[in-house]
Formats: structure tokens, C-alpha cells, sequence
């Protein structure tokens, strides 16, 4: 059975965010008291008494246009409450404002969906005594609540799950492909043309997206979850407070995702932010693909020769795939997915003890690790541990006089053997106490 959709909507500041983090019961909608600071559509899987549901986190509804965002704002909620089976509409509590009235309005006209009215900043017993206006809405019995401190939260996941049966959570296995990247390099039109679905706000000013937004996608009856997120800034001391927290979110999408894109503007050229990434990405062993987006404005010599400059400036990764396409047109988008197939199966390969004894001994064969100091170092044995990336432990007597430059011979190696090519490899040297 397919799992229901759950929107959050109301106008701006009423608590949507931080009610929507109250219930996933983790901080991950940014929350602030500046209008605006959600805008696009955030989603996360929810569960309450083994039912579950998706909740959809809105940015705020309003017909007074705060800032140039706000009719993409509407546009977003809209797809929303199209998309939802339940709709909870937040008001805040105090008096019933304009706003709050001309949404009601909107809703009542929708017919099969189930509305609950929720209304939040109910922090105290007085405040209680305010929720019987909010009947004037027309939405039915309200629910108050308070997302800062939890009350009613319990009450209001009851409502939500009470017509929710046979919900089955399913063990997610789904590759996660995170997009990353400096302001404006096209991460969101690259999204909109993966999903033909203008799901996230499109704008040529800087910073459009705030959130870390996952959308789930079908290619090839392969589901993948693809998650955009804002675009990470040279100078972290001029990041705002919602900007900084963007930036987690970003920090995050590395930390989660199975795969990495980093998306550079072929036109902006190789900045200090990118250099600074693929860094990260190394040091972190997250299987990364260097997508070089408006692949469009060059012709097929021109390519060539800027994949190599790239390749050059970035030889210290040489192992991360440079792919270029256009997420404007749709150009090589379908090669994209090849790539995520392809570090899949490397990533996930098994090799087994045969296989790792016959490289060991072909290893010391061509080339034996060089004396210390006159100290024999000698490789004993290695093992293979399916990580999140491939992982080789290999046994020596005196792993810490094993110089770097032959354990990049063997990790070379190593991705020749075994046709590890395109993702990293972790290798770790341990002490075998004996001669």
C-alpha cells in the first residue's frame, strides 16, 4: 500500500518548520522568524504506532509578495496540497489573521482530502482558552499544539494516522545521489530536467535554495532519491544564520548520500570552492562524479581539451569520473545514470580470499615494499571488509615504516586487479606482531 503524503501549510511564521522537525523529531527544516525561509517542498518519511507517512514541509502561503520568491513560494504549495492525501493547515495562535482565512477559503473548496487544523503556539492554559475561534475557519474541531515544547504533538499524530492502515515501512536500500555545489552552477534545473518536474524554484539569484530537498525518482525501473541542496559559499563569515544552517545541510547531504555530484559551471570556471570540495569529498572516501554543467557552448575539440585541463587541476582525484552535460537541454543526462550504475557495482563488488592472496603475492612480486632504515618491511596477509566503500586491511610487521609512496603503488594496484577504477578505496595498515 502506498504510503500517504501528510502537507504542512499555512502563511508565513506560524511554526510550520518547526512543527514539521517536531514530528520527524529531527532538526532538519531550517527555522527562523524571517519570512521566507523555507521555500521549497521538504519531505521525510514518518512513522507513529507502525503506520507510516510521508510529511511535506511548505514555505509560506501568502497573496502579499514579501519578497521576489513568493509567487514561486505559492506555486510550490500548490503541487503540495495537489500531491497530498492530508492536509494540515498551522495557524498560530492569538487572533485568526486575513491569511489564515483566504487559505481556509482555498481549501474548503477541495473535495477528498482529509484537513486538519492545527493550531500552534498554544504554550499555556489561557492560550488553550483561544482555540474555539479558530472553529470560524470552517475546518472542524483545531488541535493545539506547541512544536517548541511538544504539547498536543501526541493528539495531532493520532489524527494524522487514524485513517493510515497497513502502512509498511520498507527497509531503503535506494542508491542516494547528493548534488552539491557553489550559488547558481544549476543544481535545481539539473533536478528539474531529471524529474521533468519543476519541483524546486529555479532563479538566477544566488542562494534560491536554502534546504536539503529529496526527491525520489524512477530511470530504468532503478529508483535512485536525488537530494539538491543550497550552494556552499566561499567566505563562511558572511553566511546569515539561515544560510550558515544551509550549509549543514549540505555538509549533511555528503555525509548521507551514496554518491556525490559536484556540479561546476563550465562558464564560472574552476573556483577555490570546488578545489575545496573535491578535497573534502577525497578525505571522506565519498564516491564522487565531477558533472560539468553548459557542456553545450563547447564544441567536441574544445571538450576534449577542457577535460584534460580538469583532469590536470584535479590529480590528486583522478579516480572521480568528469562527466559533461547541460541540464538545461537534457544533454548526457542518460550517462549520469550509467556512472551510478557503475560506481554501484564497484562499490558494492565482493572479492574474495583467493582472490586477495593470489594480488598479495603477485604485489611482493613485482615490486617488494622498501627497507626502513635498513628494517625489512614485510606484507603479511590482507583481508577485504565490505564498507561503505571497498576496504583492504593488510598485515605487516612494521606497518608504520611502510612508505606513502608504495602504498600508492598499492592502491594503483589495486584498482587495476580489481577494476576499481571510479570510486575510492580505503586502505588500512595494522601490525601483524611477528617476523
Amino acid at each position: 500500500m502506498k504510503n500517504k503524503n501528510v502537507a504542512i501549510i499555512g502563511r508565513p511564521n506560524v511554526g510550520k518548520s518547526t512543527l514539521f522537525n517536531r514530528l520527524i523529531q529531527r532538526r532538519l527544516s531550517i527555522t527562523s522568524d524571517i519570512s521566507g525561509t523555507t521555500r521549497d517542498r521538504l519531505i521525510n518519511k514518518c512513522e507513529w504506532l507502525g503506520r507510516y507517512f510521508y510529511l511535506v514541509d511548505t514555505g509560506g502561503y501568502t497573496s502579499h509578495y514579501y519578497d521576489s520568491f513568493q509567487a514561486s513560494i505559492n506555486d510550490q504549495v500548490e503541487i503540495a496540497i495537489d500531491n497530498a492525501d492530508i492536509i494540515l493547515l498551522v495557524v498560530s495562535s492569538g487572533q485568526i489573521m486575513r491569511e489564515d482565512e483566504e487559505i481556509a477559503n482555498k481549501i474548503r473548496r477541495i473535495k477528498d482530502k482529509k484537513v486538519i487544523l492545527v493550531v500552534n503556539k498554544i504554550d499555556n492554559k489561557e492560550k488553550m482558552d483561544e482555540i474555539s475561534q479558530f472553529y470560524n475557519l470552517g475546518l472542524g474541531e483545531p488541535i493545539g499544539v506547541s512544536s517548541i515544547h511538544g504539547i498536543g504533538i501526541n493528539d495531532l499524530l493520532d489524527s494524522i494516522v487514524k485513517d493510515i492502515s497497513q502502512a509498511v515501512e520498507i527497509l531503503d536500500k535506494t542508491p542516494k545521489i547528493g548534488i552539491i555545489g557553489k550559488p547558481n552552477v544549476g543544481k535545481s534545473t539539473l533536478l528539474n530536467k531529471i524529474t521533468k518536474d519543476d519541483r524546486m524554484i529555479v532563479s538566477e539569484v544566488a542562494g534560491t535554495t536554502r534546504d536539503a530537498v529529496d526527491t525520489r525518482i524512477k530511470y530504468k525501473e532503478q529508483e535512485y532519491i536525488f537530494t539538491d541542496t543550497a550552494g556552499i559559499k566561499k567566505n563562511k563569515k558572511t553566511l546569515n544564520d539561515i544560510e550558515f544552517y544551509a550549509e549543514i545541510r549540505a555538509n549533511l547531504t555528503i555525509e548521507t548520500a551514496t554518491i556525490v555530484l559536484l556540479l561546476i559551471d563550465l562558464s564560472q570556471g574552476i573556483s577555490k570552492i570546488d578545489e575545496r570540495l573535491i578535497g573534502v569529498l577525497k578525505d571522506k572516501k565519498k564516491p564522487t562524479i565531477i558533472v560539468v554543467n553548459k557542456a553545450d557552448l563547447l564544441d567536441p575539440e574544445d571538450r576534449k581539451e577542457e577535460l584534460r585541463n580538469l583532469e590536470a587541476h584535479f590529480d590528486y582525484a583522478t579516480y572521480m569520473p568528469i562527466i559533461f552535460i547541460s541540464a538545461e537541454t537534457g544533454r548526457n543526462i542518460p550517462k549520469l545514470f550509467e556512472m551510478f550504475d557503475k560506481l554501484e557495482e564497484e562499490r558494492t563488488r565482493e572479492i574474495n580470499k583467493h582472490q586477495l592472496n593470489e594480488f598479495l603475492i603477485d604485489l611482493i612480486f613485482v615490486k617488494k615494499p622498501p627497507r626502513h632504515n635498513g628494517i625489512e618491511v614485510k606484507l603479511k596477509y590482507i583481508t577485504f571488509v565490505k564498507d561503505v566503500v571497498p576496504h583492504f586491511i593488510i598485515f605487516s610487521n612494521k606497518p608504520e615504516f611502510l612508505h606513502f609512496s608504495y602504498q600508492r603503488f598499492i592502491e594503483k594496484q589495486i584498482r587495476i586487479v580489481f577494476n576499481l577504477q571510479n570510486i575510492p578505496v580505503k586502505i588500512s595498515l595494522r601490525s601483524s606482531y611477528g617476523k
